[in-house]
Formats: C-alpha cells, sequence, structure tokens
C-alpha cells in the first residue's frame, strides 16, 4: 500500500475516532438527561394519579364522614353490638346511594378486628387495617386500592374514627379510573400482578395492552404518544397492580430528530472540507518523496551517482535531499572503514584466544588438552572452545552448590516443624474461643416462682458447635425461653449463633413478641452474611398468671409436650432459618398450659444422634422418654433424655451438640403450691 494510502486510510481512523470521541459522551449526556427526566415525569405522574384518585374518592369519603358522625352507628359500636352495627351499615350503604356488589362498607375496631359489614364478609375492606389502625390519626383518612380473590379490584377509603375505629367503604377500580381518566384527559390502562387487564379507557388499547412497557413510545395516528406506568399499593404496602398513562410526547420526539439530523449534516459537511484539504497537502508533499525513493533505490543498487531531480526545499524533503547527497559523498569513506574493522577483527580475537588459554589453567589435565586443541592452528574455533570452558566452570559450580544444599537442608526441615507448631496452637486457640463462646450462652441460674419449674443442659461435642438456651423473667408475670442451633462448626458458629441469641434477646425484651423477635433477629442476621450461615430457633412467652404460652419457630425441631391427655409435639408452623433471607413473617401460636404439663425443648444433637451401624434416635424414642409420668420433675426429665442418649449411641461419638430446656407447669400460685427458696445454679454436661 503507497504511504499516500496509508495516511488517508489513517486519517479516515482518526476522524473516525474524533467523531466517536464526541458522539459517545453525547449519547451518554443525551442518555443521562433521558434517565433523569423519566424519573421526574414518574414522580410527577404519581403525583399528579395520586391527587386525580383522591378527587375520584371525595363522593366516598364524604359519604364516610357523613357515616361517622351517625349517632346510631356510634351507639352500636360502642355497645359492642355486631348485629345493629351490621343493620344499621346496611341502612347506611342504602342511603348515601352505595349500590352494587362492589360498593360495600365495613367497620373496624382498635385492635384490627372486623366487627361488622354490609354486605358480610369474612375480610376487613383494607388489607392493611392492623397498620392503617396504627398509622392513621383521628379523622386522617387513606385511599387505595385493594385487589379481592373473588371479585373486581375496588377503590377503598378508609377514615379513622374519634372513638377509634376504622370505617371503611369501597367502589369499583375501574369507575374510579374512568374519573381519573376524565380528568387527566388521558387514556389510562389497569392491569394487575399478573399482567392482566382489569380496565382500559379504549378498546385499541386493551387489545395491545400485551406488547405495552415502561417507557415506550406508541404511535396513534400522526401522534406519538409515551408508556409512563405508576404502580399500585394496597393499604398493607403490598403492590397490587399498574396503572399505565399514555401521554402526549409529539413535539419531543419531533425535536429530537431535528437535532439528530442537524448535528450529522454538520458533521459530513466538516468532513468533506477536512479531506479535501488534507488530500491537496498530502500531494504537495508525497510527490517529491516519491522522486527521493526513485534516487535510493539506484544508490542502493551502487550508483552512487544518482540524484533527485527536484527543486530546493527548506523543509523536510529538502532535508532528506540533502542526506542523499551527503550519502554518495560518504560510501567510500565507509568502504574504508570496512577494511579497518576487518583488521581490528582479527586483533580481538588473537587476544580473546590467549585468554581462553590462560583461562584452562584451572581445570585438569584432559580437559584443558581438549580445549588447547580447539585454539591451535590458524582458524580456531573460540566460540566451541569457550563453550566447553563455561560447561566446565558451570559443572563445578553445580557440586558447590549441591554440598551447601545438603548442609542447609536439616535447618529447612527444622523451620517446617517450628511453622507446623505454630499453626497447631493458632487452631487451639480459636476453638477454645469457640467453646467459651458456646458455653456463654447457657444461663448459670434458673428463675423459680411457685407456677414452674426449669432445668436445662448443654452436652457439647468434641467438635465445637453452635447451640444456645437461654430464659429470662421479662417482668414478675412473664417467663421468656430460647433455644437455637446454628449451621456449621468452629468459631463462625459460636459466633452467628451468639449474634442470634443476643438480637432474640433484646427484641424480646424491648416488648416483641415471640415472631416480632424472629423477624428482626433475620432482618439483621441476613442483611450482612458472606459466610451463608443459619440458625434454627424457637422463641415463647409464657404468662405466669394464665399458663398462656405464645410461641414462634424458626426452622426448629418441635418441642414434646406430656400432659393429662398424653405426649405428643407442640403443633408448631414449620418456618424458615435465621439468616436465610431478609423480610420473612414469622406466625405467633399460642397454647394454654394445664397444671402439670411438661414442655421439653431440644435440639437435634438428641433425635439424630447415631448409634452403631448408622441408627438415629429418633423423634420415636425421645416421645416414649418424655411420655414417662416417673420423671415428674424437668432435671429428671433433662438427665434421662442424656442418658438414654449416651447408651443409644455406644461407641458412636458425639457429634453434634446435645442441648435440652424443660418446663414444668405447676399451674397458678392459687393452687397453693409453695414458692421455692431462689435460684439454682445450672449444671451443663
Amino acid at each position: 500500500m503507497l504511504l499516500r494510502s496509508r495516511i488517508l486510510l489513517l486519517f479516515a481512523l482518526a476522524m473516525a475516532l474524533v467523531a466517536a470521541s464526541v458522539a459517545v459522551p453525547a449519547w451518554l449526556v443525551l442518555r443521562d438527561g433521558e434517565d433523569r427526566a423519566a424519573a421526574l415525569r414518574a414522580g410527577l405522574q404519581s403525583a399528579t394519579l395520586n391527587d386525580a384518585v383522591e378527587r375520584a374518592a371525595a363522593p366516598l369519603l364524604a359519604a364516610l364522614r357523613q357515616a361517622s358522625v351517625d349517632e346510631a352507628l356510634l351507639s352500636a359500636s360502642a355497645a359492642h353490638d355486631e348485629s345493629a352495627l351490621r343493620q344499621r351499615l346496611a341502612a347506611l350503604r342504602a342511603a348515601l346511594g352505595l349500590e352494587g356488589p362492589a360498593a360495600r362498607m365495613d367497620i373496624v375496631g382498635p385492635r384490627g378486628q372486623l366487627l361488622a359489614a354490609a354486605p358480610a364478609m369474612a375480610e376487613p375492606l383494607a388489607s392493611g387495617a392492623s397498620a392503617l389502625q396504627r398509622d392513621l390519626p383521628r379523622d386522617g383518612i387513606s385511599a387505595r386500592f385493594e385487589a379481592s380473590a373473588d371479585g373486581p379490584m375496588l377503590l377503598v377509603v378508609s377514615l379513622r374514627t374519634g372513638g377509634g375505629d376504622l370505617l371503611s367503604a369501597s367502589m369499583p377500580a375501574d369507575g374510579a379510573l374512568d374519573r381519573v381518566a376524565r380528568q387527566l384527559g388521558a387514556d389510562l390502562l389497569l392491569r394487575d400482578r399478573q399482567g392482566a387487564v382489569l380496565f382500559a379507557t379504549d378498546q385499541g388499547l386493551r387489545d395491545g395492552a400485551a406488547t405495552l412497557r415502561e417507557g415506550q413510545s406508541v404511535s396513534l395516528g400522526n401522534r406519538i404518544f409515551r408508556v409512563e406506568a405508576t404502580p399500585l399499593y394496597n393499604s398493607a404496602g403490598a403492590r397490587v397492580g399498574q396503572v399505565l398513562v399514555l401521554a402526549d410526547a409529539t413535539a419531543e420526539a419531533q425535536s429530537r430528530q431535528l437535532l439528530l439530523l442537524l448535528a450529522g449534516a454538520l458533521l459530513v459537511v466538516a468532513a468533506a472540507v477536512t479531506c479535501g484539504l488534507l488530500y491537496r497537502v498530502i500531494r504537495d508533499a508525497i510527490d517529491p518523496l516519491s522522486e527521493l525513493a526513485r534516487a535510493l533505490q539506484a544508490v542502493a543498487g551502487g550508483d552512487i551517482f544518482a540524484s533527485a531531480a527536484i527543486a530546493t526545499r527548506r523543509d523536510e524533503v529538502g532535508a532528506i535531499q540533502a542526506a542523499l547527497e551527503a550519502l554518495r559523498s560518504n560510501t567510500l569513506a565507509l568502504d574504508r572503514l570496512q577494511t579497518r574493522n576487518r583488521l581490528s577483527a582479527l586483533r580481538e580475537r588473537a587476544l580473546i584466544g590467549q585468554e581462553i588459554a590462560r583461562l584452562t589453567a584451572v581445570l585438569d589435565g584432559p580437559e584443558r588438552q581438549e580445549i588447547l586443541g580447539l585454539l591451535e592452528g590458524e582458524g580456531a574455533a573460540l566460540g566451541p572452545a569457550f563453550t566447553r570452558l563455561s560447561g566446565l566452570v558451570v559443572q563445578q559450580h553445580a557440586a558447590m552448590a549441591q554440598l551447601l544444599e545438603e548442609r542447609t537442608r536439616d535447618l529447612a526441615l527444622v523451620r517446617q516443624a517450628l511453622e507446623e507448631r505454630t499453626q497447631l496452637n493458632r487452631m487451639r486457640e480459636e476453638l477454645d474461643v469457640a467453646r467459651r463462646l458456646q458455653l456463654s450462652s447457657v444461663p448459670t441460674t434458673f428463675p423459680q416462682l411457685p407456677e414452674f419449674r426449669l432445668h436445662a443442659a448443654m452436652v457439647p461435642a468434641k467438635e465445637v458447635g453452635g447451640d444456645f438456651c437461654d430464659f429470662v423473667m421479662l417482668d414478675e408475670h412473664r417467663l421468656a425461653l430460647l433455644i437455637g442451633d446454628a449451621s456449621g462448626k468452629g468459631v463462625h458458629a459460636a459466633i452467628f449463633i451468639a449474634m442470634a441469641r443476643s438480637l432474640l434477646r433484646a427484641a424480646i425484651g424491648r416488648g416483641a413478641s415471640p415472631a416480632e423477635a424472629l423477624a428482626q433477629a433475620n432482618d439483621v442476621l441476613s442483611t450482612d452474611n458472606p459466610t451463608m450461615m443459619f440458625a434454627t430457633a424457637f422463641a415463647a412467652v409464657l404468662d405466669c398468671r394464665t399458663g398462656l404460652l405464645t410461641y414462634a419457630n424458626a426452622g426448629h425441631n418441635a418441642p414434646r409436650r406430656r400432659g393429662a391427655s398424653g405426649e405428643a409435639e407442640l403443633p408448631v408452623a414449620r418456618g424458615i432459618a435465621l439468616g436465610v433471607m431478609d423480610g420473612m413473617e414469622f406466625i405467633d401460636q399460642e397454647i394454654t398450659l394445664e397444671a402439670g404439663d411438661m414442655v421439653l425443648m431440644f435440639t437435634d444433637g438428641v433425635t439424630e444422634a447415631v448409634a452403631p451401624g448408622d441408627i438415629l434416635f429418633g423423634d420415636d424414642r425421645l416421645a416414649a422418654i418424655v411420655a414417662d409420668p416417673s420423671l415428674a420433675e424437668p432435671a429428671q426429665l433433662v438427665d434421662a433424655v442424656a442418658l438414654q442418649v449416651e447408651t443409644f449411641a455406644d461407641t458412636e461419638p458425639q457429634a453434634d451438640d446435645i442441648t435440652m430446656l424443660a418446663l414444668h407447669w405447676r399451674g397458678t400460685s392459687s393452687a397453693g403450691h409453695p414458692a421455692d427458696p431462689g435460684p439454682v445454679a445450672l449444671a451443663c454436661a
């Protein structure tokens, strides 16, 4: 390829790079501006849509305000007369003109319970009635869309009355959205969470709903519309659907297209003018260079009198012409210099041969004679002689290095033994720290009241695990019970279960229910969990005045209960282990203990104990021990289980910690049980 062609190609590439360096940042800035504009449009549309929904819900709000001051309704609510409430709601619904199956009214009590509804319903209209009772001020209102399992989507307006009740009324969502569309002057489309179309202001819009996406531009006639999406949330904060609004973006699209056309035209004109000027400059510079190249080729062929027929110039081309003339005059001088160099090389060769012969004095006789033989004669082989000499010297150096290596080998073995001992000591220290963390989770004293007896024990395995048990008197009438088991072994498991125990104890101490405590601990443990550890846990709170046991489970073994009707598992919801995923919900369950009931909480180290032949201890053996009525005290039951597991395992090593917490409910203090003298120290095997 000619130099002229290469220069033009290089210029074209440079122009492309310059265009790209300008176009890419401009495109990025444009995209960033579009993203910011989209975010602003989404926020503005959400605010506009909420305002339109509130205006569309104004008739329902007026009806609720009228109903909230109805004397008959207030009297029935104060008297807790469900029949009167239902009849009055039905009368108000008819009087206020709320007709149709979707036009409903209900009233919810201060604790989130449904007091009455017209027509009758199993659940409140507002799915987040409890949250509204907690968050709404007196006379506060809420307008949210609610999805029903057996009917259309509803617009539910809730008003918190001065008496603390939550009064709600509903209307079909399509009727409300039709009013919103008229207020906004735009077409609307409502889709549920699965993408099914629930409402559309235009049949063509409903038919093409499957292809509509947020931010998409749609051409209708000679106008361009942009699809703006706004999510809909119910009163509980859950997403129930999405509203798509078709906003007119014709002017914006035309402005952007005109701007792109102008920028492209300017770029083409600038490139054409620059290419024309560059071609002229290159031609004026390349033609003299071609003549100089012809003259240089002649000189290279032996014609030292060849010259270039170009005018004298004062630029780089003129400098090349002067260099060509200097080359011709220096050719003879170069030949003379080459002759002198050949003579100098012969002298240096003789000197090197003498030095190699002198170095052979350090070698033995046969090797020395071999090298001297290579140096004899007129055509002495300096290369082979030097190579042979270097090899013999390297052999002597290798022998000395081998001797040094043998002397230092023992020192390396001693250093390796010291490093292995240091590593073993470090591992012992880590295991000791983990065991102290594990044993610190076991309380050292038991609260003793006339209503109950407690006993707990932990049988740690040789390899440090992650069990814990805990109990604390929250006040003079409530006892909190905790037990858990972390995945894995070693220091990480001990630290993880210590964190879980501290989070659960702190949450229950602040007044959280067992399910709330598990949820709070799960959110904290899941947020920063790079080792992907998890822990099962069981939390319970005993009301010593009534024997009511409130509990929640996070994937832990169900406790065993022995009562007057026999022995069985405590009915528990399985739940998910702590640390697996944040945002999980847990369920509070309740059971009232009867006098004489015995409850045993335990970890899987009991049921998964292994006997020779890989036989598990299992739930049936544990149930048989718990059912024994002769084990009347918690300590007797815990000791009996530990003894039976140890006997069952026989010679098999203990693979996991065994932790148990036994509660004996003796009944309320009115049953006449004598009080114990005080706390008893905990002894763990």
